[in-house]
């Protein structure tokens, strides 16, 4: 690669020997005063700067000293070409920034050699700066997407406490939002469906049409500055995406697409949570029913039975038996009848029933320490910063 090299000196045979010497390989341009060398170097990027300390109008010293005010992208690698050898002067160029001092007269080899050299470092330099950049753009991304797991995790041990849908939906919209995402979450479950906005307190019609068309677009639809996130009873869509082929377009699409799956696990967990809780609920309504039945069954019954047997006893007279024929006979009546009081078949259905709510022993969150949790969670603050 050639580098574009400025030569800035009043002698115009000079100018003449070096442009042979370098114009295979350099692109060169010249001049012959400072103010002419400054306003080529406002209007061009060049990367070395060949000055001479004696012209007209200023002094390659005070060039130097007007390059200092420019950004170091700005300046040229200085090379000082010049008859004057003075100690003090030298030690002064190199001060301003000089990277070599030639005298004259000097060896055409020589300086040929060093500019030649001179070039090589610069590509060098660019190497090693692109190559910092590189490693630094690297450092970033891993940074970024450290930063972005990790909020993830937090997220997913803040849903593991959560006990409502309605907490659920809270907890993922407000960690969205605390890093920049204005997303709508919709939540579906045995034709039920649960829309939520973080800007709003419902989700707009077009958002709700959204969510229709796009929930069976597979994990992840990208449609201009939005994404939908689908899974099977979950879609979250974002509102603002970042833009196509970016660093943070690429995290937030790696995290939620691993997030998505997570938060519809939670949210079918708390709704079979809430479903066992409301089945142990009717089942303990149901056995207190069928208690209380039984029970009227068997009074019903026993007074039934009394009747039975007073009427049966009534009836001997009319049959005209003696007293150890009547005595036999209510005997054996009576001790049939009480045979059958019990009724083995209800007692095995209580027993059932007693053994299905024993077995859907769901313990119910207890508020007061989930209220604790959650509070102890904001004083944490919203994110969780892994660097």
């Amino acid at each position: 690669m050639k580098h574009d090299v400025l030569i800035a000196d009043d002698d115009e045979h000079l100018r003449e020997l070096l442009k042979l010497m370098f114009q295979d390989s350099f692109r060169l341009q010249f001049a012959e005063n400072a103010k002419e060398a400054l306003k080529l170097i406002s209007e061009n990027k060049f990367q070395i700067l060949v000055l001479d300390i004696h012209m007209p109008d200023q002094t390659g010293l005070d060039v130097c000293r007007e390059l200092n005010t420019y950004p170091a992208e700005n300046r040229p690698q200085i090379v000082i070409l010049s008859a004057d050898s003075d100690d003090a002067v030298v030690k002064e160029a190199y001060e301003l920034g000089a990277g070599d001092y030639i005298t004259k007269p000097f060896n055409v080899t020589a300086f040929h050699e060093r500019m030649l050299r001179l070039s090589r470092d610069l590509e060098k330099i660019k190497a090693l700066e692109e190559q910092d950049q590189n490693i630094q753009s690297m450092t970033e991304t891993v940074m970024k997407q450290a930063a972005s797991y990790g909020n993830a995790l937090e997220l997913v041990s803040r849903l593991n406490k959560c006990t409502t849908v309605e907490k659920l939906a809270d907890e993922v919209l407000q960690n969205f939002m605390n890093q920049g995402f204005h997303c709508a979450l919709q939540l579906r479950i045995a034709g039920k469906v649960m829309s939520y906005d973080v800007d709003e307190e419902s989700c707009s019609d077009i958002e709700l049409q959204i969510f229709d068309l796009l929930k069976g677009m597979g994990r992840i639809y990208n449609f201009g500055k939005r994404c939908i996130f689908n899974d099977e009873h979950v879609s979250i869509l974002v509102k603002n995406m970042p833009a196509n082929a970016t660093k943070s377009y690429d995290a937030m699409l790696d995290v939620a697409a691993k997030l998505i799956p997570a938060i519809n696990s939670r949210f079918v967990a708390i709704c079979e949570h809430k479903s066992l809780l409301e089945t142990r609920e009717q089942l303990g309504t149901a056995m207190a029913m069928l208690s209380e039945g039984v029970s009227e069954m068997e009074t019903e019954k026993r007074q039934l039975m009394e009747n039975i047997e007073l009427q049966i006893g009534m009836s001997f007279h009319q049959l005209d038996m003696d007293e150890n024929q009547e005595a036999f006979f209510l005997n054996m009546i009576e001790k049939e009848i009480r045979s059958r009081e019990e009724s083995s078949k209800l007692d095995r259905i209580q027993d059932m029933i007693g053994d299905c709510i024993s077995a859907l022993d769901v313990v119910e969150d207890d508020k007061d320490e989930q209220s604790e949790l959650d509070n102890s969670d904001e004083d944490k603050g919203e994110d969780v910063e892994l660097f």
